[in-house]
């Protein structure tokens, strides 16, 4: 299982680099939409209770429209609208996990939120690339600073749980490592990395917040697939789940990072 794991994390690497660097804008869109909205969202509709043959396809299909439209649209003004709007919305889902109990059959809601969240992090995937690949990458690796910080810092010091009815083995200890390490890995990233958007002070800044973010992700989605009884959210990538397992805490962050730039260049 971990020889698996590993496997798939070093091909899902690879093939992400290349695309991020060597795709060209719209090439770029379609594969992340692919990804993204295609089947992001059939899986997006298996967490709202569709059925997985009939029902989630349309909703994935929806999804995919509603992303060429933007596309071909075009219109800046709209697609920071829509990022700002999930900015939002990710504030209010963080307030639910408050009560994962809410919401447990509300399945037009859970397919408007999923729906508006695969759409934001498109955008914004999108939108930083065609900025610059090298955004794309900061961004992967505070996530991943986020995440390694806090598995080693839960596993080395334990102690209160941080969500034990969504998500069991996560810790108070292991968010603050991970908080910390996206903090530090991003203040690096700052100095080391080409065409960094921000100092060194203001990248760790943008990192705590997005680390915050990512944790949130990652217990929303928990909390979804805990709902709709799914250990995964589909067997896409072996050893490590569906695009919803692989990208929750990156689509949490994506649009406030999209945004962070953004405001940064005005």
């Amino acid at each position: 299982m971990l020889r698996t794991r590993v496997l798939t994390a070093l091909v899902m690497a690879g093939v992400g680099l290349v695309v991020l660097f060597l795709a060209p804008p719209l090439l770029f869109a379609v594969l992340a939409g692919t990804l993204l909205l295609a089947l992001g969202g059939w899986e997006a509709g298996r967490l709202a209770g569709f059925d997985p043959s009939r029902q989630a396809p349309v909703f994935a299909a929806l999804l995919v429209g509603l992303g060429a439209w933007l596309f071909v649209l075009g219109n800046a003004e709209l697609n920071r609208a829509l990022l700002l709007l999930a900015a939002l919305l990710w504030m209010v889902l963080l307030c639910w996990l408050m009560r994962p109990a809410l919401g447990a059959g509300l399945r037009a809601v859970k397919l408007l939120v999923l729906g508006l969240i695969l759409l934001a992090a498109w955008l914004a995937a999108i939108t930083l690339q065609q900025g610059s690949p090298w955004l794309v990458l900061m961004l992967v690796i505070i996530i991943a600073a986020a995440d390694t910080g806090a598995y080693f810092t839960g596993r080395s010091l334990g102690g209160p749980k941080l969500a034990p009815s969504i998500s069991p083995g996560k810790t108070i200890s292991g968010a603050v490592g991970g908080v910390a390490a996206a903090a530090a890995v991003a203040a690096a990233a700052a100095m080391l990395m080409p065409q960094a958007p921000f100092p060194p002070a203001p990248a760790a800044l943008v990192a705590i917040v997005l680390a915050l973010l990512s944790i949130g992700g990652d217990l929303f989605i928990s909390l979804l697939k805990r709902q709709q009884g799914l250990k995964d959210t589909s067997a896409l990538f072996p050893g490590h789940g569906g695009v919803l397992d692989r990208f929750d805490s990156l689509g949490a962050a994506l649009p406030f990072f999209a945004l962070a730039w953004l405001w940064s260049i005005q």
